[in-house]
């Protein structure tokens, strides 16, 4: 991968360079990279280095200011991405890279459907990853836009360290306006802590290697509690809004907290669950031909953990189902 500027020769650099000053207004970064000199032993200079071109994007500002979206119910969230071509664009990224997957649900016990699902939620197989400068998204967050300056500055914070510790360029990342960064839209903080070398290279790379960004999702979903083979999430009847055991919301992603014992002695009976000690999370969704309810067990609510909505959750759930039963049907014939 070509570089113009390793971070090794940025330390060469800034051995002959004396006192680095940085281009930003007042010096405000100086604290940042005081804060991870000391706690990391960086060399200051090179930090500066990698902050030299950072820039307050008034495209990320303008994208962060834009009205709310719209609120979805399940009835327009679900045919968004729920789309014939999203599920054979699954399809052929399962075969072409099923080594890989099985590898993945081998080491960490996720499913290759799941896998494919949120890398085709997140951004359609990695062609839909954004093209906004991280460096630049970060910045302007952590230093001219108040309302996200804490998470700004804990995620560039991360991202330098990120830099310092593949030996990347700042220019190598792209993503989102918010900062989530690659094929499976990792911000800094879940990078740092999730994201693995899948192939052996020595290198973490989540926006051009296919490996590594399989395996960092499912490292992701077995760190946040993954069951291997057990269920994800159950369709129920119809259960009365006065029903003691009711969820209205289907935004709120909360944890299973209500045992198949208690459904029962409520009068809700579940099928395909054999142990009725296991926890599950009624979910209300309002779907095309009016109300859905749901049971999410532990595996709906960890894929809740890649994004805090149940919307988002039963998108992934359904369309690993599609593109399962697509590879199914084609492996059969």
């Amino acid at each position: 991968m070509h570089r113009t500027l390793s971070i090794a020769g940025l330390l060469v650099v800034s051995l002959f360079a004396g006192s680095i000053q940085p281009v930003h207004a007042e010096n405000e970064t100086e604290d940042l990279i005081q804060e991870l000199a000391a706690e990391r032993g960086y060399n200051a200079d090179t930090l500066r280095h990698l902050l030299a071109d950072a820039k307050r994007s008034q495209l990320v500002i303008d994208s962060l200011n834009r009205p709310a979206e719209t609120i979805h119910t399940w009835k327009t969230y679900r045919p968004i991405f729920l789309k014939q071509d999203r599920i054979e664009q699954g399809l052929a990224y399962w075969n072409e890279h099923q080594a890989t997957l099985n590898k993945a649900e081998t080491l960490y016990g996720v499913a290759p459907e799941i896998i494919v699902a949120i890398i085709g939620v997140e951004t359609f197989y990695g062609k839909r990853p954004g093209s906004i400068a991280i460096l630049d998204a970060l910045y302007t967050q952590a230093y001219h836009y108040p309302r996200r300056e804490r998470f700004g500055r804990a995620q560039l914070k991360a991202f330098l360290q990120i830099l310092m510790e593949e030996q990347m360029e700042p220019g190598m990342a792209v993503g989102s306006y918010a900062g989530a960064m690659g094929t499976p839209q990792f911000i800094p903080t879940s990078y740092l802590g999730y994201a693995v070398d899948f192939d052996g290279d020595n290198k973490r790379d989540i926006w051009k290697n296919d490996a590594d960004v399989i395996g960092s999702v499912a490292n992701y979903f077995n760190k946040h509690g993954w069951r291997k083979g057990e269920a994800i999430a159950l369709r129920t009847g119809e259960i009365d809004q006065n029903h003691p055991l009711y969820v209205e919301s289907a935004q709120k992603a909360d944890k299973p907290d209500v045992a198949i014992s208690e459904l029962i002695k409520n009068g809700i009976t579940p099928s395909d669950i054999a142990n009725t000690e296991t926890l599950v999370k009624i979910i209300h969704l309002k779907g095309a031909e009016g109300d859905e309810f749901w049971l999410g067990l532990q595996n709906f609510y960890v894929i809740t953990r890649y994004n805090h909505s149940n919307l988002y959750a039963m998108a992934v759930y359904q369309l690993s189902q599609e593109i399962l039963a697509l590879k199914k049907q084609m492996d059969s014939q």
